[in-house]
C-alpha cells in the first residue's frame, strides 16, 4: 500500500472525486506522467526475468492470439512493485469515490501487443466461466466496475482507442463485441485515441466500447499494464499471491485480493502451445531443448560456445 516510487505527486495530487465525475461523464479519465520512471523500468526487469518457459517449475509468460500477443498474467506472484501498484492508496481511493466501499480485484496481467493484430470493439464488462471460455462468448454482467490501463513503454502506433460515452448505452445489450462497421456508423466521431509516453495511466468503466487500434507495422510492440476492479466480491480469475509482498493483511485487503473467496472464473487468456508463435523466443527454448544433451558431453570451451549461442 506504499504511495512512494510509484506515482508521481502530480498524480497523486488529483482530485479522486473529479477523477470519478470524468468517468461518469465520459466514461474514461487519462493523464500523462502518472507512473514514475523507476516503476516502470522495475515493471519491465520483472518480466524480463519472467520470461518465457518451457517445461520450468515457475511463473513464466505466454503467448496468445497466434502470437500476436503476449500474457503475464500472475504479475502478483513475481513483481512486489505491481503488488504495491495494485494496493495502492491512490487505487482505493478512486475505486471508493466511482464504485463504493466494496470491490475486489477480478483481473490482472502484463501484456504486448504486436503489430498486424486486429482487435474487435468491445466491453469489459464479460466474464468468462468455465463453460464459456472455449466459446469466447463470455457473460455479460451490469457490474460497476473500472479498468486501470498502464502505459509502460511509448506509445505512437497501435494505441487504445475508446469510445466517448460508450458505458451508457452498452449496458443495455447483451453483448460485448461490436463490429467496425457498427462503430464506424454509429460512433465515429465519438472514437477518442490515446497516444501517449510511457508512464501513462487511463482509467475508465468497464462497460465502456474500445479497442487496440490496428497497426501494420510488424515491429510495433505496446507494452501495458491491465488491472479490472469490481464491485461483485464473489468472483475473479484465480490468481497468484507471493505471501511476502503482503504487508498488511486488513479486512479491506482480505477483501480486495479475494482472500477466502471463491474465483469463479477461468483464467485469461486461454493459452496452449497452438497459440505458440515460432519466434526467435520460442526458438531458443526448443534449441536449448534439442541440444543441450549433446553440448552437455563436449569439452568445456565448445560447450560455452553452444551454450551462448542457443542461450540456454
Amino acid at each position: 500500500m506504499k504511495t512512494n516510487n510509484i506515482f508521481t505527486e502530480k498524480f497523486l495530487n488529483l482530485d479522486s472525486k473529479l477523477i470519478s465525475d470524468e468517468i461518469s461523464e465520459n466514461g474514461f479519465f487519462s493523464f500523462e506522467n502518472a507512473l514514475t520512471n523507476d516503476f516502470v523500468d522495475k515493471i519491465l526487469e520483472d518480466v524480463k526475468d519472467c520470461g518465457l518457459a518451457l517445461n520450468k517449475n515457475n511463473i513464466a509468460g505466454v503467448y496468445y492470439k497466434n502470437g500476436k500477443q503476449f500474457f503475464l498474467t500472475h504479475m502478483l506472484a513475481v513483481s512486489k512493485k505491481f503488488f504495491d501498484y495494485c494496493t495502492n492508496l491512490k487505487i482505493f481511493d478512486i475505486c471508493d469515490n466511482y464504485i463504493g466501499n466494496q470491490y475486489r480485484l477480478k483481473a490482472i496481467r502484463y501484456y504486448e501487443n504486436y503489430g498486424g493484430q486486429k482487435m474487435q470493439w468491445h466491453s469489459d464488462n464479460r466474464v468468462y466461466e468455465m463453460d464459456t471460455v472455449e466459446t469466447s462468448s463470455g457473460i455479460n454482467t451490469q457490474t460497476k466496475g473500472l479498468i486501470f490501463l498502464a502505459y509502460v513503454t511509448d506509445v505512437n502506433d497501435g494505441e487504445f482507442q475508446y469510445i466517448k460515452g460508450s458505458h451508457h448505452w452498452s449496458k443495455e445489450s447483451d453483448f460485448n463485441d461490436y463490429t467496425v462497421e457498427y462503430v464506424n456508423k454509429n460512433f465515429a466521431s465519438d472514437i477518442i485515441g490515446f497516444k501517449k509516453k510511457k508512464g501513462s495511466i487511463i482509467i475508465y468503466n468497464s462497460h465502456g466500447v474500445h479497442r487496440a487500434k490496428p497497426s501494420e507495422d510488424k515491429k510495433l510492440i505496446r507494452k501495458s499494464l491491465f488491472m479490472q476492479v469490481d464491485k461483485e466480491i464473489n468472483t475473479s480469475e484465480p490468481m497468484l499471491i507471493k505471501t511476502e509482498f503482503v504487508e498488511k493483511l486488513d479486512d479491506k485487503i482480505k477483501m480486495y485480493l479475494g482472500f477466502g473467496k471463491k474465483t469463479g472464473l477461468e483464467l485469461f487468456p486461454d493459452t496452449n502451445l497452438g497459440t505458440m508463435p515460432m519466434n526467435r523466443k520460442t526458438l531458443s527454448k526448443i534449441l536449448a531443448w534439442l541440444f543441450w544433451p549433446m553440448a552437455k558431453k563436449l569439452p568445456g570451451f565448445f560447450r560455452k560456445k553452444i551454450l551462448k549461442i542457443i542461450k540456454y
